[in-house]
């Protein structure tokens, strides 16, 4: 299992990572167009998520047996998914420009992001399910 340090950090990195590809996007011609002018609140709203997700995560690995660990990753899908309509339906209600441009946006934003968690939760599965074998 890697630790919550760790964790966090790979979490900052990917953050950054798209903050680099949102920028990149947005400086080159032929894509500023497709990249909306809030995309910033995307990127920082999706961090903050993922932080909240690894640090909640962890403390369920720490603190849950092995059977209930599934329902754990689980958990954390449907919240960050929760999350992720209650952000984007209180965007859209106070009303923004360019709706399906900033929805498309933050429809690839979520989709980094659940890559990278999918990611996280393979890499310590065999941890996990050597850990659950001993109980």
């Amino acid at each position: 299992m890697q630790s919550i340090g760790k964790q966090i950090t790979i979490s900052i990195i990917v953050s950054l990572v798209l903050a680099g590809i949102v920028f990149g996007l947005q400086q080159m011609e032929s894509t500023a167009q497709f990249v909306h002018e809030k995309v910033w609140s995307i990127v920082i709203f999706s961090a903050i998520l993922g932080l909240i997700v690894v640090i909640i995560g962890d403390w369920g690995i720490r603190n849950m047996d092995a059977q209930s660990r599934p329902n754990l990753f689980l958990g954390l899908t449907v919240l960050r998914l929760l999350l992720s309509m209650g952000f984007v339906g209180i965007v859209l209600f106070v009303g923004i420009e360019d709706r399906i441009i900033w929805v498309a946006n933050f429809f690839a934003a979520y989709l980094f992001y659940l890559v990278f968690e999918i990611y996280s939760i393979l890499s310590n599965l065999r941890a996990i399910s050597t850990e659950g074998e001993k109980t």
